[in-house]
């Protein structure tokens, strides 16, 4: 028996003021995934941000469980008495917020739990960047060798935060101008981007093998925990690891030549592709690390997606044969090159680069629809960072995919705002404040000059 819903809203604030929570009865999403066991007291507000972020904007509290506040007294708070509160509804100070108020506290959570996320991830993004950057080093100096067993001790701590924050890369700032630190940065995102996209495809993959393997039968519940799944923990974190190190081959190619500003010869090409199937698979071999999950990551990261792909090396492979998750990586080796800044080039905007890559690999074979699907869901047709049109004719800086929340910085002319203006949450605005698609988005470079101080500040990475 459920005694009651409350917003999600209403809970966090209950966590937030030192308060605690505990349902009394599992939570699931709406594929049957358990996000929240009923018999844990949640006292920190990250489970209940999990849960708001797949969708729920209520939660189940049962006669076993309750609303505490700090000094582990319950709250009696509307709602416990069994009825079903609406979802804009929550108690703050004794009355009901009106639903304008909750969607504005909404926004300012949420804003400040992106600048937590950020500040941390900056710190994470570091210490990553540090490690690759030794390694290499090493690398070169060795022609081959480096401490192996640190590289993976900085991967599983780099993948607990980001799948235990929920993709916090995708907020950092990025570099527009400069690209000296290009590989190191470029290892960091791959991986952790990459491994939010892995996690995504294998929970909807195993799910859709799971229902053809297993007719459930009559009375079971839909939320019987899984039977299957695709990869497994540990496979998935040795995949990690790969996308981490997947160009370390690099280290081995003059960076003259990866930095090259002009247009590459026959040889220039040549040499640079060695760094995979050549050079990668070296290191890995010097370094005893050429299992098979490595190695195809290392020499395939750059073969065919689909069959007939141009410009794909080695060749000694059929498409099927490559394994989903080094297609994986290919992806997001191609998305986050895109979005950065390069020797040759400048980044575009990241709303381009989904779209680009979506177009180009959509309706290709079924397991590549499932990994486009997966990275799309991961990233948002309108991650963080992304530059838009709304239909109003204003442009908006993306400060979160979902909703997505934006800041405007233009009036509906184009003109520089004088004032900084309130976020919006376009997932509750009207028609005209939604995003237009028919515009084609300018660069971050090239609008980068009309952007607002307060607005750089964000773009730029600290």
């Amino acid at each position: 028996m459920i005694d009651a819903m409350f917003s999600i809203g209403h809970l966090i604030d209950i966590v937030r003021n030192g308060g605690s929570v505990q349902t009394g009865v599992d939570v699931y999403d709406r594929d049957g995934t358990l996000l929240l066991a009923g018999d844990v007291v949640v006292d920190q507000v990250k489970p209940l941000e999990i849960i708001k972020r797949n969708g729920l904007r209520s939660v189940p509290v049962a006669p076993g469980g309750g609303l505490f506040d700090q000094g582990g007294n319950r709250i009696q708070a509307a709602g416990e008495d069994g009825r079903t509160l609406p979802e804009t509804e929550g108690v703050k100070g004794g009355a009901m917020e009106t639903e304008s108020h909750q969607a504005e506290a909404d926004i300012t959570r949420r804003l400040q739990e992106i600048q937590d996320i950020r500040n941390e991830t900056a710190l994470k993004y570091t210490q990553a960047k540090a490690c690759l950057k030794n390694a290499l080093n090493q690398v070169r100096e060795t022609n081959g060798e480096f401490d192996a067993g640190e590289v993976a001790d900085q991967v599983r701590k780099l993948v607990a935060f980001s799948l235990g924050a929920d993709n916090p890369f995708s907020y950092m700032g990025r570099e527009l101008f400069f690209y000296d630190d290009y590989l190191y940065s470029h290892a960091v995102n791959v991986c952790a981007m990459g491994t939010a996209v892995l996690h995504n495809f294998n929970r909807v993959f195993s799910k859709s093998i799971e229902k053809t393997l297993w007719a459930e039968p009559a009375g079971e519940s839909a939320h019987t925990p899984p039977k299957f799944s695709y990869y497994y923990p540990d496979d998935m974190a040795e995949m990690s690891l790969g996308f981490f190190i997947f160009d370390m081959g690099k280290a081995l190619v003059p960076e003259s030549l990866l930095n090259k500003t002009s247009k590459l010869s026959r040889d220039d090409l040549a040499m640079i592709r060695r760094h995979s199937y050549e050079f990668g698979s070296q290191i890995l071999d010097k370094n005893r690390m050429a299992n098979s999950v490595l190695s195809s990551i290392v020499r395939y990261h750059h073969g065919p997606m689909y069959e007939g792909e141009a410009n794909c090396y080695p060749r000694d492979k059929q498409v099927a044969d490559i394994p989903a998750y080094v297609r994986i990586c290919k992806l997001m080796d191609s998305y986050d090159a895109m979005i950065s800044k390069r020797s040759y080039r400048d980044a575009q905007n990241q709303v381009t680069a989904v779209t680009e890559l979506f177009r180009t690999y959509v309706k290709k074979d079924p397991m590549l629809q499932l990994i486009l699907h997966a990275f799309v869901s991961s990233i948002g047709l309108h991650p963080p960072g992304s530059i838009v049109y709304l239909k109003n004719g204003q442009m908006a800086y993306v400060l979160e995919s979902r909703g997505p929340i934006v800041l405007a910085f233009t009036d509906t002319d184009l003109a520089p705002l004088n004032a900084q203006p309130d976020p919006m949450d376009l997932g509750r605005m009207g028609p005209e404040y939604q995003v237009d698609g028919d515009r084609s988005v300018q660069t971050p470079k090239e609008v980068f000059d009309r952007l607002p101080q307060f607005i750089k500040t964000i773009a730029m990475p600290g």
